[in-house]
């Protein structure tokens, strides 16, 4: 029979002691775990609804702790966001996870009505014409980067265009004016941060249809403001 001292005893409780309180202190020191809910990035068209999915926090002990989370997202306009998700857990021990939010033009920021100005009035000598008209209409394409521009001018009823960014162009288009013109029109231009203004410089040119000689030439700078 072994009999062990009082010391002993004393010493062997210690030493339990000791073993628990260093086990403890070593999962004190372990930081939460953060799980986002969504994907860690998405990204949206301007003007789209942003859906925050959350995220979830487990402290080294296996408890749910709650998430706090911090977030720039503005889908007004176009950039790169972050949503920060932070948990603390009660011994102070910080985790946080990130995620990236891209806002970008798509062809959905762009459609709608728009008031033109100006018109770029242009003197053919015999007439004047409007270069645009004052109303417009943008509509989508055939493809997801392609637009449909209604009511560009008098004889002009429809221009397609295109964009990539923030950036639009618009091809040539040729028209006639009965008895007095030949003309050929094409622009490029910028569509701004929030997708409601689209600035767009115009190349033009207007040879007489009898015998071919120049009549106009020239670029009109115009802004389309969304309505």
């Amino acid at each position: 029979l072994h009999v062990r001292s009082r010391r002993q005893r004393q010493m062997c409780i210690r030493d339990r002691i000791l073993s628990v309180v260093m086990f403890s202190c070593k999962k004190k020191k372990t930081a939460p775990s953060v799980s986002l809910n969504g994907a860690s990035s998405i990204t949206l068209c301007v003007g789209a609804e942003y859906v925050e999915a959350g995220a979830s926090a487990t402290d080294a002990y296996g408890d749910d702790i709650d998430v706090v989370i911090t977030s720039n997202v503005n889908t007004a306009q176009i950039g790169t966001y972050t949503v920060e998700y932070t948990a603390t857990d009660k011994n102070d021990n910080v985790t946080t996870e990130v995620s990236t939010v891209v806002v970008e033009i798509c062809a959905s920021s762009i459609l709608g009505d728009y008031s033109v100005n100006p018109t770029c009035d242009i003197d053919l000598v015999v007439t004047t014409v409007g270069l645009v008209n004052d109303t417009q209409t943008i509509s989508s394409g055939g493809t997801d980067t392609q637009l449909i521009i209604d009511n560009v001018n008098t004889f002009i009823p429809q221009m397609n265009a295109t964009f990539s960014g923030n950036t639009i162009t618009i091809p040539e288009e040729t028209f006639s004016i009965v008895g007095v013109a030949e003309g050929s029109i094409s622009g490029a231009g910028t569509i701004n941060e929030t997708g409601t203004v689209i600035q767009v410089t115009y190349t033009y040119s207007f040879v007489d249809n009898f015998i071919g000689l120049p009549l106009a030439s020239g670029t009109c700078d115009v802004t389309y403001t969304k309505q």
